[in-house]
């Protein structure tokens, strides 16, 4: 993270089931697998329920258990996904683009459905009613379970003999949803039109990509597993991992990477890198950022509420995490969407995880070692020394001495597409803000999707966004790092 923080911080194995194929983890055929294939890799991405309707959710976890093609004729086609277990945040993907599945080998020819199949859903979320008014309303904070199923989402998708490209499957969580004013009922993904998919690579106004770049697949924080040459391979806690090759145009973090090329890429470490999704299914490494090394557990969650200056705790809701590699206390005991009560002991200066990104200096929080600096609606990161899992209704409880500021998402409305200082408003209302609010961003460092360039975003648009909210009393409070225009 930064030098302030001390040292110690930092597939569902299928088949391709055709008639004499044998398939490898991760995607592709490997042997006896004939010709007239094309190569695919799969997205997931969703839409937001509209921003008026005033909903603050955290999170929305899923296990996706399967994907299928299904041909017009022929034998339907199960995908290998990226992790055995893949858990997803649907509110986290409203924002990003997060790897499904890479480089899987199918047979050419045209398919006309895609069927996805998915274990129970978990929605996170609160309410506040009193405009203003920053953290959740007291008592509203839990979530709703929703049923496993599938869905079956018509397409017309037609893959020629050595094709390489990709598809988008999205999932609208206003369709998902069953709502009570701002309360959260209940939550179907198996309801009508809340998958659809669309080809990859898009079109060129709905994208900043470059010709044969089918997605970005920035802010994956996990565990450097392997270092060979310039290419290093990631684990995440729920989504499997990612190999990507540097090249010349690779940044490095300014913080902890002092070489500013590919040796401060170390095994063992926890760090966060961007990645660009090519169209043969190989990734481009475009950012890195080690956290610590040797690996700790390090735990990622949205603040929910205010802080306790007086116990010196705060609460979250988990949005990612990173299990270390022995004596590990979070494997097998935290999921996404879980609340945590965090007690900071002796906290060091807080610090910002800014990946490159341009913010003005002075903010509140960075290099304050108080609770009270801290504000709902920030995500933050830490490496828990202890940690008790949730029980039922009860949180679970973790400690601390360091935290670290990381990339809030959650969307918005755009209010004036300027760069590079634009302006949103009707945030979720946890957040505790009823102004139209600045957000930086950073030559070079800005990820943009659904539209070609932020400034051709129309004022009224809903959008969401990756950024760092960094707080009073500076301006730009935040500083984005993508921006999605849906």
């Amino acid at each position: 993270m930064t030098r302030q923080i001390s040292a110690a911080w930092f597939l569902i194995f299928a088949c391709l089931f055709l008639t004499s194929c044998s398939g490898a983890p991760g995607g592709g055929c490997i042997s006896n697998c004939g010709g007239g294939n094309a190569t695919i890799s799969f997205v997931l991405t969703a839409t937001p329920p509209n921003p008026s309707l005033g909903l603050s959710i955290q999170t929305l976890a899923t296990t996706i258990t399967g994907i299928s093609l299904v041909p017009t004729t022929g034998n339907t086609v199960n995908i290998p996904l990226n992790a055995s277990s893949f858990i997803a945040d649907l509110n986290r993907a409203t924002s990003d683009s997060i790897l499904l599945a890479t480089a899987v080998s199918v047979p050419s020819g045209n398919y006309a459905q895609v069927t996805v199949t998915f274990s129970a859903s978990r929605v996170t979320s609160c309410t506040q009613a009193n405009p203003g008014v920053p953290g959740c309303a007291a008592g509203t904070l839990g979530s709703v379970t929703g049923a496993v199923g599938s869905a079956t989402i018509s397409t017309n998708l037609s893959l020629g003999t050595n094709q390489q490209s990709g598809i988008v499957l999205n999932a609208n969580i206003g369709d998902a949803l069953t709502l009570n004013g701002q309360i959260v009922t209940a939550v179907n993904l198996g309801s009508a039109n809340v998958f659809s998919v669309i080809a990859l690579p898009p079109s060129s106004t709905q994208t900043d990509l470059a010709s044969g770049e089918l997605a970005h697949v920035d802010d994956v924080m996990g565990l450097v597993t392997a270092v060979s040459g310039s290419t290093l391979t990631i684990q995440t806690s729920t989504r499997g991992s990612i190999t990507a090759t540097a090249n010349s145009s690779t940044q490095y973090s300014s913080v902890n990477c002092s070489s500013q090329n590919f040796s401060c890429v170390q095994g063992n470490a926890v760090a966060i890198i961007d990645t660009l999704l090519n169209a043969d299914g190989t990734f481009t490494l475009t950012f890195y950022q080690p956290l610590t090394t040797p690996s700790l557990d390090v735990l990622e969650g949205v603040v929910t509420g205010v802080p306790n200056s007086v116990t010196n705790q705060f609460a979250i809701v988990v949005t990612d995490s990173v299990f270390s590699n022995s004596g590990s206390v979070l494997r097998g005991q935290v999921n996404l969407g879980d609340q945590v009560v965090v007690t900071l002991n002796a906290p060091n200066p807080f610090t910002i995880v800014s990946k490159g990104l341009t913010y003005p200096a002075g903010s509140d929080f960075e290099h304050s070692t108080s609770v009270a600096s801290i504000l709902p609606g920030q995500t933050v990161a830490f490496p828990a020394s202890t940690f008790t899992a949730q029980s039922g209704g009860t949180p679970g409880t973790a400690t601390s001495q360091d935290l670290a500021l990381r990339l809030t998402r959650f969307s918005a409305v755009m209010s004036s597409p300027t760069l590079p200082v634009f302006s949103a408003n009707t945030f979720p209302p946890f957040f505790g803000l009823t102004t139209a609010q600045q957000f930086q961003t950073t030559s070079a460092r800005l990820s943009v999707d659904g539209i070609s360039s932020l400034t051709n975003i129309p004022a009224g648009t809903t959008i969401s966004t990756a950024a760092l909210y960094i707080g009073p009393p500076v301006a730009p409070q935040f500083a984005a790092q993508s921006v999605r225009a849906h």
